[in-house]
C-alpha cells in the first residue's frame, strides 16, 4: 500500500455515474484485495524490487499455475504491472512484475474503513514478527515498542502528526538509498489514534532495548 493520505478531495462526492462505477471497481477490488495469497504477495513485492512468478512461487511454496491466475487477478485490477522479462531456466523468457504504486485504488469515504482495517492487518503482522525474534533470544540490535495515551490540542495533535510523517518519511528515503551486506533489517510502525482513555494518571507502556557497544 502507497502512501495515502484521506484528503476532502479524495472524500468528496462524485456524479452518480461514475459514482456507481467506482463502487463496482472498488468492490472487485477489495474482493481481490482480501485474499490471503494475493494479500501476501502484495506485501512480497512492496518492496520495489522486480520478481518472477517462479520466485512468488518459491517464496509462498506454491506451484506456478496457482501463483500465476493470483498474478492474473493483480494484473487485471492494476496493483501489481509488468516490469520487464530476463532469461529464465530451461531457455524460457520470465516474466517480472512489480507493485504498481502510482495505480493504487483512491480512497473514497465509504471504502475507508476498508483500507484502515488492511494497514492495522501490515501493522499486527509486523508486530507479531518482531516480537517473535525477540522471544527466540535476538537481543542484538535496538528496539522501542509501546504505547500511551494522552490529551492534547488539535493545534498539537496536528504538530505531532506532521512531526512524525517528516521524521519516519525522512528514515524511510535514507534507507532505501543505502547498500550493502552489513545493513540490519528492521519493521517500523506508527500510530497517532483516537482513544478512549480520559484519566490524567500515567499510561505510558514502553519497552526498549540498546545494546551496550
Amino acid at each position: 500500500m502507497p502512501y495515502i493520505s484521506l484528503t476532502k478531495a479524495e472524500l468528496g462526492e462524485k456524479d452518480a455515474d461514475s459514482d456507481n462505477e467506482e463502487k463496482l471497481r472498488l468492490e472487485k477490488t477489495k474482493k481481490i484485495f482480501r485474499h490471503p495469497v494475493r494479500d501476501r504477495i502484495l506485501g512480497i513485492l512492496r518492496d520495489g524490487k522486480p520478481r518472477t512468478q517462479r520466485e512468488l512461487g518459491k517464496i509462498l511454496s506454491m506451484s506456478n499455475a496457482a501463483i500465476h491466475y493470483h498474478v492474473k487477478m493483480l494484473l487485471e485490477i492494476g496493483i501489481i504491472s509488468l516490469h520487464g522479462t530476463r532469461p529464465g531456466p530451461n531457455g524460457i523468457t520470465e516474466k517480472l512484475y512489480t507493485a504498481d504504486i502510482e495505480n493504487w485504488p483512491s480512497v473514497s469515504e465509504e471504502d475507508a474503513d476498508f483500507y484502515m482495517d488492511y494497514i492495522v492487518s501490515w501493522m499486527n503482522e509486523r508486530h507479531r514478527e518482531g516480537l517473535n525474534l525477540l522471544k527466540s533470544g535476538d537481543y542484538t540490535t535496538p528496539f522501542l515498542a509501546g504505547s500511551y495515551s494522552a490529551r492534547a490540542r488539535i493545534e498539537d495533535m496536528l504538530q505531532l502528526k506532521h512531526d512524525i510523517e517528516k521524521l519516519f518519511d525522512t528514515f524511510y528515503k535514507k534507507s532505501r538509498k543505502l547498500k550493502g551486506d552489513n545493513l540490519i533489517p528492521l519493521a517500523v510502525t506508527f500510530s497517532l489514534l483516537p482513544s478512549q482513555e480520559i484519566s490524567t494518571e500515567d499510561s505510558r507502556n514502553i519497552l526498549e532495548f540498546e545494546p551496550q557497544s
